[in-house]
């Protein structure tokens, strides 16, 4: 069921100590690889197995003073599974039309949107991707089945 997604987070990245807590965060999280802290414009990107349980994740950066974390952008690499055409302007009107989804966007291999740091929302935006006829592609992490203990 575990699909590559690339998310990027805005974080507090203010201080030497804020980096340093917000990447052993990541490290330390099961699902999460090739982590990369933007301490100028505070975000960071990571692959995660999508579409995962983000919960955690999201209470762990505020518990440590990284910032309140309510949206995400979300990139998940996609292929057709039905062999037939996707209707693209379908799924961007029902991935818009969640109130947990903005600025939804399909080139023909990526969905690309902006999500609030729920579990939920990533996986109302997995099961569009799977009506729509599409399928994450799947690219697992190294934490396997960990991913999905809740």
């Amino acid at each position: 069921m575990a699909a590559s997604a690339s998310i990027t987070v805005p974080v507090a990245l203010g201080t030497p100590a804020q980096a340093y807590d917000a990447r052993t965060i990541f490290l330390r999280t099961p699902g999460t690889s090739a982590v990369s802290l933007d301490t100028a414009s505070g975000k960071i990107t990571f692959g995660y197995e999508f579409p995962g349980n983000i919960d955690r994740l999201v209470e762990r950066l505020e518990q440590k003073g990284l910032g309140k974390v309510t949206t995400v952008a979300l990139d998940v690499p996609v292929r057709n599974i039905v062999g037939g055409i996707v209707d693209p302007a379908k799924l961007l009107a029902e991935l818009n039309a969640s109130p947990a989804v903005s600025n939804a966007a399909y080139d023909g291999s990526t969905v690309s949107a902006t999500v609030l740091a729920t579990t939920s929302a990533l996986r109302y935006v997995y099961e569009e991707i799977i009506i729509a006829g599409l399928m994450p592609v799947d690219l697992p992490t190294a934490a396997g089945l960990q991913e999905f203990v809740l």
